[in-house]
């Protein structure tokens, strides 16, 4: 049997609603050479029983379909063990609640072979009900910020075999390694279209100090780090936007954000 192009990879732990809308959204896809992947933690949920009652469906189509459902030392470290099971020739991670922007992405994004080893594009941002196109940023961003939202990213799977994921990273990893990809010099090619639809939950402000914390620290591991004036200012408005966050908790947030996607 011919390996399929894609893997699409899920993780996911206690996350049984969420799991659903991913593998409903996933069927809808007119293009069907990818082979589906859930990673779950050990959920005891009703996770297994679902992701067992959509094998059938799976099979229909003509898509590999295979779960593993074990303790895991979080999403990062499931999301290596994907990598591990995957035998596709690319990955794309849609973690449990992602969608796909619409029936036709994958069908678009691989009409042609592709010649670089990672394609990213768009993503639609959705926030208590309301959503925004967020353009990918240009690569430079990398340096200091994900210029894009790993669900929508196609990575060449022999990438991330040979460099996982950094499980010492807690929230940044995905940042870590695309910023290494990128020092490296490796290709890089823009779908001019959205990939994925993703929908932000509150981040509290202890993960957003470990995020800053880690990502100065890829940017001192990747020898990266100089103290400029543009490092400078990012570094005045995080701190000011931390203080105002602390002044006025997630009122400020939700405001902040739905000005946002209005």
């Amino acid at each position: 049997m011919t390996a399929p192009v894609l893997s699409i990879i899920t993780v996911c732990f206690h996350a049984r609603d969420q799991v659903l809308a991913t593998l409903n959204n996933v069927m809808t896809q007119t293009w069907s050479d990818f082979e589906y992947l859930v990673i779950d933690g050990g959920s005891e949920d009703g996770t297994v029983e679902l992701l067992e009652s959509f094998a059938p469906s799976f099979s229909e189509k003509g898509i590999s379909f295979r779960c593993r459902s074990e303790p895991d030392q979080g999403i990062y470290d499931a999301m290596n063990k994907g990598v591990r099971m995957a035998v596709g020739e690319w990955l794309l991670f849609l973690n449990a609640g992602d969608l796909l922007a619409d029936p036709q992405v994958l069908a678009r994004a691989f009409e042609k072979t592709p010649d670089a080893k990672i394609l990213y594009g768009d993503t639609i941002c959705i926030y208590q009900g309301k959503q925004k196109l967020y353009p990918a940023l240009p690569l430079s961003h990398l340096s200091y910020e994900m210029a894009f939202c790993h669900q929508s990213a196609f990575v060449r799977r022999e990438l991330l075999s040979e460099q996982p994921y950094d499980v010492s990273y807690r929230i940044c990893a995905d940042h870590h390694f695309f910023l290494s990809m990128y020092l490296q010099k490796v290709s890089f090619a823009r779908l001019p279209f959205p990939i994925s639809i993703y929908e932000i939950e509150g981040c509290s402000d202890r993960n957003k100090l470990l995020s800053h914390r880690e990502q100065r620290r890829m940017q001192k591991e990747l020898g990266i780090f100089h103290i400029t004036p543009s490092w400078l200012l990012r570094e005045i408005r995080f701190s000011l936007k931390q203080s105002l966050k602390s002044l006025f908790g997630q009122r400020l947030i939700d405001l902040v954000r739905k000005n946002r996607l209005r």
